[in-house]
């Protein structure tokens, strides 16, 4: 039986078996309750929504959305995924040094850029080639300044996969700065499925050196195999 809502006109197909005289019906558009037109039975009828037979450009627009939202939510599941990965244990440094024997290091760099709301800001910066023959995602590396004893002043880590330009490490705050090489959708571009041969660029940065500063070291520090 074809039932019109007599709220916003759409028309459906309601099975025979519901199609009683008096029976509730709740227009699935407008969310609109009304009543089949008739007597009302003794008894009370079971509410039913019945699907609507929608216009052609409804259902298409219906239908475009869903699959947005599906391919939404299939990129935030694989993001989120990536992303919260962890290992099973802490890796032990004959572990570490496995995971990161055949990752190397070319076009190494130190320079200090002036910076308008930062101050002085003391960059490393090159690139990470994967020398496996597996792809491998989420390196990350360790930068440390030195003093002229060798004393670790500063150490801190940076997944590689950003890098700013040097306009950007002049006028950005340290805050922007971060957020850039943080970003997770940069380093989950950049920074996964690395193939044999293939490499990533990495940028550490500190904020504010020490005058004391007689040296830098950098190293890899981590790795992860590609998911089977």
């Amino acid at each position: 039986m074809e039932v019109n809502c007599p709220s916003c006109s759409s028309k459906f197909n309601l099975p025979d078996h519901l199609a009683k005289p008096g029976a509730k019906l709740r227009c699935a558009v407008c969310k609109h309750v009304f009543q089949l037109p008739g007597k009302k039975q003794d008894r009370p009828a079971p509410k039913a929504e019945a699907l609507p037979a929608m216009p052609g450009r409804k259902q298409g627009r219906l239908m475009l959305w869903l699959a947005m939202g599906a391919l939404c939510a299939l990129i935030a599941g694989g993001a989120t995924w990536y992303w919260m990965r962890e290992e099973a244990h802490e890796a032990t440094p004959q572990e570490i040094d496995k995971k990161v024997e055949m990752l190397t290091m070319r076009n190494v760099r130190q320079y200090n850029v002036p910076n308008e709301k930062a101050g002085k800001v003391f960059v490393i910066e090159g690139r990470v080639v994967n020398e496996f023959p597996e792809p491998k995602e989420l390196i990350e590396l360790e930068g440390a300044l030195y003093d002229k004893d060798k004393k670790p002043l500063s150490v801190k880590r940076q997944l590689a996969g950003t890098q700013l330009s040097l306009f950007q490490l002049q006028v950005l705050s340290e805050k922007e700065m971060e957020s850039f090489l943080n970003n997770k959708v940069e380093l989950l571009a950049n920074n996964t499925n690395i193939p044999p041969g293939g490499e990533v660029p990495f940028m550490i940065l500190f904020y504010g050196p020490p005058d004391n500063v007689a040296e830098f070291g950098v190293k890899i520090v981590d790795a992860k195999d590609m998911p089977q």
